[in-house]
């Protein structure tokens, strides 16, 4: 990784820390786009990848399952901070991350905890960056 574009990470890390919910946006099997929120608990620092929780019997996975492109869109109006990121998202089972990134909050969703078999994790990895802030703006290619 290129020492600017680490630096790129840790300031999108930085504005995102504050942001809890995105707009989860899947390619609906019409062709279409389909957002939802989704939150990343805030408990993950972003280090080039989103971490999502999710259950297994979802239209998102259906869509993930048929184009696993997505769209993440992050807004907070007060503090004048926006990200915008695309990329891939990989489904991911593995019990001691699910157990690494939990958090009792999730429970509302998933009443089984982390170890649900309905329960995954989406690793979204993405390609391309962009973020807007009153200190500047920015866009990086992350592959």
């Amino acid at each position: 990784m290129k020492a600017t574009q680490s630096k790129s990470i840790k300031k999108v890390a930085e504005l995102m820390r504050e942001l809890d919910f995105c707009m989860f946006t899947t390619f609906s099997q019409d062709g279409g786009m389909y957002a939802r929120p989704m939150s990343n608990n805030r408990k993950v620092e972003f280090d080039g990848d989103v971490w999502f929780f999710s259950g297994l019997d979802t239209r998102k996975m259906a869509e993930i399952e048929a184009n696993p492109h997505v769209h993440l869109s992050y807004v907070d109006p007060k503090s004048m901070v926006f990200v915008s990121m695309s990329g891939k998202v990989k489904i991911v089972k593995d019990k001691a991350k699910k157990r690494e990134l939990w958090d009792k909050e999730l429970e509302r969703w998933f009443k089984e905890g982390p170890d649900g078999d309905d329960v995954v994790l989406l690793k979204v990895q993405p390609t391309t960056v962009a973020y807007w802030s009153k200190d500047g703006e920015d866009q990086l290619t992350l592959e």
